[in-house]
C-alpha cells in the first residue's frame, strides 16, 4: 500500500520533548511515567485523537495527532501534571500529513510534521514550553503566550499548591478536598488563594472557551513565521 496525504486543516500535530531528559537518572522509572502520560491522554481525550500518543525517539519525545484544536491546553497541563517534576515543551501545527502503511506517528510525515518540527526547536530557544502554528499567527501567538504563561505559573507552584489545587480540579467543594487530605476548609482556602487559583480558573476557562470555538476558516496566512 503507497503512503497518502490527509489534507485539510482539522489535523493538529502535537510534538513534545522532556525538558532536560539527559539528566533523567532512573530512567527505567521515568519510561513508565512518560507511558502512563501517553496513556492518561490518550483515555482521557480518545475522541479528539486521530493517532497517539507515539513514543517518538528514546524515552523523550512523543507524537501525536489530533482532530481538533479544543482540548489542546488540557493535553498540555495533563502531560504536566503526570510527569511532574519533569517538565516537557510542545508544539502543535497543523497542515498536510502523509500517513504511511500503519498509521503510526512514528511513520507519519508532511507539512504538519516538518512545521512542528521547527516550531519545537524554536520553543526550545526561547525557553518555553509551547508553541502554536496553524498559519493563522494572531491569534497563534495570543493563544501560544497564554498558555506559556499558564504553564510557567503551574510550574511555580509547591507541591502542596499543586497537590491541593490538583485535588480541587477533581473534587465538587473545598470541603471534599479538605475530609480528604484531613486539613481545614480554610487551609484549602489558603492554599488555594496563595496559588491564585481563583484567577488561574478564570483564564483557564475562558482560554477553553476559546480553544473551543476554533480557528477562522477565513483568517488571514501566516507570513511572518511561526508563534512561540
Amino acid at each position: 500500500m503507497s503512503d497518502h496525504v490527509a489534507r485539510g486543516a482539522d489535523r493538529y500535530v502535537i510534538l513534545g520533548d522532556v525538558v532536560d531528559s539527559r539528566e533523567i537518572a532512573d530512567r527505567d522509572e521515568f519510561r513508565e511515567t512518560f507511558t502512563r502520560a501517553r496513556e492518561r491522554v490518550a483515555e482521557t481525550y480518545g475522541d479528539a485523537i486521530v493517532a497517539g500518543p507515539s513514543v517518538l525517539k528514546g524515552i523523550d519525545e512523543l507524537g501525536t495527532v489530533l482532530s481538533s484544536v479544543e482540548p489542546l491546553y488540557d493535553v498540555a497541563i495533563t502531560l504536566q501534571n503526570v510527569l511532574y517534576p519533569h517538565a516537557i515543551r510542545l508544539a502543535v501545527a497543523s497542515g498536510d500529513i502523509t500517513v504511511g502503511e500503519t498509521d503510526s506517528v512514528a511513520h507519519m510525515d508532511g507539512e504538519a510534521f516538518h512545521r512542528a518540527t521547527e516550531l519545537l526547536e524554536s520553543v526550545e530557544r526561547d525557553g518555553l514550553r509551547f508553541g502554536l502554528d496553524t498559519g493563522t499567527r494572531p491569534l497563534d501567538t495570543a493563544v501560544a503566550d497564554e498558555v506559556n504563561l499558564l504553564l510557567a505559573h503551574r510550574e511555580s507552584w509547591t507541591d502542596r499548591q499543586r497537590e491541593v489545587v490538583t485535588r480541587y480540579e477533581r473534587a465538587s467543594t473545598q470541603r471534599a478536598v479538605a475530609d480528604d487530605l484531613g486539613i481545614s476548609q480554610q487551609a484549602v482556602s489558603n492554599t488555594l488563594r496563595s496559588a491564585e487559583w481563583p484567577l488561574i480558573e478564570t483564564i483557564e476557562t475562558r482560554l477553553r472557551e476559546t480553544l473551543e470555538t476554533g480557528w477562522p476558516t477565513d483568517a488571514p496566512a501566516d507570513v511572518g513565521g511561526v508563534a512561540e
